[in-house]
């Protein structure tokens, strides 16, 4: 056992012993005065960070962690949070006077405190004066020890604030022994070393809504009575969505729009949609001197911090045009294969980079450090090897997107074979890096590579056509038509027309698609080429259909036939047919469009199209029933539904299943059709598909108004009415306003009917059924009688 030791301090001095030193303080030489609540001003408002202010109370309740580490992106909000949560923690009693904030210039390139200079900051804190401090590092860091447990001896719990640490070795000797205190510190890093043991709380960027407020807090602070927020709201709410809604960028925007307040909101809005500008748009300026603020400096400080091999990895990333990059195409773009992940794990604990989900080994950054990443590729693009991986990217994208489509049989014969994956990862694959093909094809046009660009189009559209991804469908589309009008032949410029007109078709904007696949066939027939005359004229008979315009229609199919069957292009010929079909069976000639559907399956058949002849099949189950052929047509129905099916298609699935409800309905079989639009429901729903879950609630309704229970289906009638207005599809929408009217009427709710049936007349007005809207207007007008 060590000698007991006993000393007596002679007159006012006083004895503190740490370990086997003793320090003696003569009267007046002894502690400084302590710096108590040493907190910067809470913010004036905490917006949009409920949730982690939430957790870190807990954390600095009783019971919590005794270090927390507040971490995210620069200009991200740490600091504002772990000041207003200290405030708030004092406001509770927690640590009465006991807290203390050390700033420690983690990132700055002067002025870093380290660790040890930490420990004497606090201590001077504390009230030891310099000319007291222990001569050694280690003394300092146990007299900071002693004074800690000084005060969990006497139940005084402390709270340490370290803002803007750097690194753990900053921090280290802050972590006190008393499980009573609390360290809170704030970092770009999730500060995670062996023997370090913290609650890490990671902020991200704010929600929509939060941002907007933040953007407009900042700018009534100064002008209260700013006439811009209510004037324009949209504007507000784009110019937060172009600062990526990053609290500092939010601020710097309010700073802009306060310190220039004839600045319309949306003037700030248009130049921060240019992604080429938008740092140097986001950085503000006083002109009194200062150093400007903006957001390419914040990033800036992290950015230098970076290893030479992760800060190649982090500008390299950035040849990926999608929202994140999986690790095969990270590993494609830096050539590294060895410790990859370490290293994208590393730029996560800088909060340059997340994995979302976390597992998922798909990798993401804020649009803005993208943008400044994009930034410093560029200055670096020839030593870090760009051009090659722009290169070896879009080789990759074309090729495995040949192998999916050539899996699924999209354009061709489906394939499968041991080298293959199955329609499932086929599927699986373009689902999760569509937003990635889409935006590779811009990267081919606008990196000089317009050839590569029509060929990963060409692959992509009819797998975004066929599996219902319209709207990526239409963008390709427009962009497919600008490359061939800057770089192609005229025959491009035609296909790029017919194209446009066919994903116009599927938006359902058909004024355009008139106008294009118009242009397209005269293109066609300058050019004397029959195969694309075909298919434009194919379409248009499509759009006569949908204007009614039914002789025309049948003209224009029937003349395609002829260019197809003259070609020998049989697949051409089935999709014909399919139109065709459709055409007689509107005219009244049932059984001549059943025959002409089976032919048109027979020569889907042939050139093995399952996704068309599935198509096909629910058009002729359709047409065999109103024939009267019940038992064949549910038949042929099943069928279709196993086809979409097997194909992966959800979207066809989900109104495959409505058809087959349709006749189960018909065919007095209520609890079997209403089995299988619940089935088709739960696709739509886990897919978020608002037009497929708004028919399919239409049809639910029809059951349960049939079953009597007519508060289930007014609730399902009028879910389906919120989800379909408004959209592409007037007739459609029309068809659920007419079934609400129906039910209103049976509920004895007359002027709400009559109101339902006008909307039902104005929709199918604007859809040029005229026929519909004169008597949706009968129905409201007896009823207002």
């Amino acid at each position: 056992m060590g000698v007991e030791q006993r000393a007596k301090a002679g007159g006012q001095s006083q004895i503190t012993q740490i370990a086997g030193d003793q320090y003696v303080y003569e009267a007046g030489a002894g502690p400084g005065p302590e710096a108590l609540l040493g907190l910067p001003d809470a913010p004036a408002e905490l917006v949009g960070r409920e949730g982690p202010a939430r957790e870190l109370v807990a954390l600095l309740a009783d019971g919590g962690a005794p270090v927390a580490v507040v971490s995210g992106l620069a200009g991200v909000g740490k600091s504002a949070l772990a000041v207003a949560t200290a405030h708030r923690a004092v406001e509770l009693g927690w640590f009465g006077d006991r807290v203390f904030f050390l700033s420690l210039h983690g990132y700055a390139l002067d002025g870093r405190m380290s660790g040890p200079q930490a420990v004497q900051e606090l201590l001077g804190h504390l009230g030891v004066r310099d000319t007291d401090l222990p001569a050694s590092p280690h003394g300092q860091v146990a007299l900071y020890r002693a004074r800690l447990a000084a005060f969990a001896r006497a139940g005084q719990r402390v709270l340490i604030v370290a803002d803007d640490a750097g690194s753990v070795a900053q921090v280290r000797d802050l972590v006190p022994a008393a499980a009573t205190h609390r360290l809170l510190v704030t970092s770009r890093h999730r500060l995670v070393a062996p023997g370090f043991a913290a609650r890490v709380v990671a902020l991200d960027e704010l929600e929509a809504e939060p941002a907007v407020r933040l953007l407009t807090g900042a700018l009534l602070r100064t002008w209260p009575d700013d006439p811009r927020p209510a004037q324009e709201p949209a504007a507000l709410e784009a110019v937060a969505e172009g600062c990526g809604r990053l609290p500092l960028a939010l601020t710097v925007a309010g700073a802009l729009l306060a310190g220039d307040p004839g600045l319309p909101a949306g003037e700030l809005a248009r130049r921060l949609a240019d992604a080429r500008t938008r740092l140097k748009a986001l950085t503000f300026d006083g002109g009194d001197g200062g150093v400007p603020i903006g957001v390419r400096a914040a990033f800036g400080l992290s950015y230098e911090r970076l290893p030479a091999g992760q800060a190649r990895i982090f500008r390299l990333l950035t040849v990926n045009p999608g929202p994140d990059c999986s690790t095969p195409y990270a590993h494609l773009l830096t050539g590294e294969a060895e410790g990859l992940r370490s290293q994208l794990a590393a730029l996560v604990r800088a909060s340059l980079l997340t994995e979302q989900p976390v597992g998922s080994g798909r990798w993401r950054m804020h649009d803005l450090v993208r943008l400044y990443a994009q930034e410093r590729g560029e200055e670096r693009a020839q030593e870090d090897g760009r051009e090659a991986a722009v290169d070896a990217l879009l080789a990759s994208l074309v090729r495995d997107t040949a192998t999916a489509q050539h899996v699924l049989g999209v354009g061709s014969r489906p394939a499968e074979g041991p080298d293959l994956p199955s329609v499932t990862e086929a599927l699986h694959w373009l689902d999760a890096e569509r937003p990635l093909l889409v935006a590779s094809v811009d990267l081919a046009g606008s990196a000089g590579r317009p050839e590569v660009a029509k060929s990963l189009g060409r692959l992509l559209m009819p797998y975004l056509q066929l599996y219902g991804h319209l709207d990526e469908s239409l963008t390709l589309a427009r962009r497919l038509l600008h490359l061939a009008r800057e770089t192609g032949t005229r025959e491009d410029f035609g296909a790029g027309l017919y194209n446009l007109a066919l994903a116009l078709v599927d938006a359902h904007e058909l004024e355009e698609a008139t106008e294009r696949v118009t242009q397209a066939l005269a293109v066609f027939r300058e050019e004397s080429l029959r195969m694309g005359e075909g298919k434009a004229l194919s379409l248009l008979a499509g759009l006569f259909e949908q204007r009614r315009r039914f002789e025309e229609a049948g003209e224009a199919y029937n003349d395609a036939l002829e260019i197809f069957r003259e070609l020998k292009i049989r697949h051409a010929e089935g999709t014909t047919l399919a139109g065709l079909g459709e055409v007689l069976e509107k005219l009244g000639r049932t059984e001549e469009a059943v025959a002409v559907y089976r032919e048109a399956v027979a020569a889907m058949g042939q050139v093995n199209d399952r996704h068309r002849e599935s198509s096909v099949r629910e058009s002729l189950g359709d047409a065999l029933w109103k024939a009267g052929h019940r038992e064949e047509a549910l038949a042929v129905r099943k069928q279709a539904l196993a086809g979409v099916r097997e194909l992966g298609n959800r979207k066809r699935e989900g109104w495959s299943l409505n058809g087959l409800g349709h006749l189960l309905r018909d065919d007095g079989r209520p609890q079997e059709a209403q089995a299988h639009y619940e089935a088709a429901l739960a696709l739509f729903l886990a897919d978020g598909d608002r037009e497929g879950e708004g028919g399919t609630r239409h049809n639910l309704a029809q059951v349960h108004l049939e079953a009597g229970r007519l508060d289930e289906a007014l609730a399902d009638q009028e879910r389906a009415c919120q989800l379909l207005a408004g959209t592409a599809n007037p007739g459609y929408e029309a068809v659920t306003a007419v079934g609400l009217g129906t039910l209103l009427e049976r509920l004895r709710r007359p002027a709400d009917a009559a109101a339902s049936w006008e909307r039902a007349a104005a929709l199918y007005a604007s859809a040029g059924n005229t026929p519909k809207a004169a008597r949706c207007r009968e129905e409201a007008a007896r009823l207002r009688g």
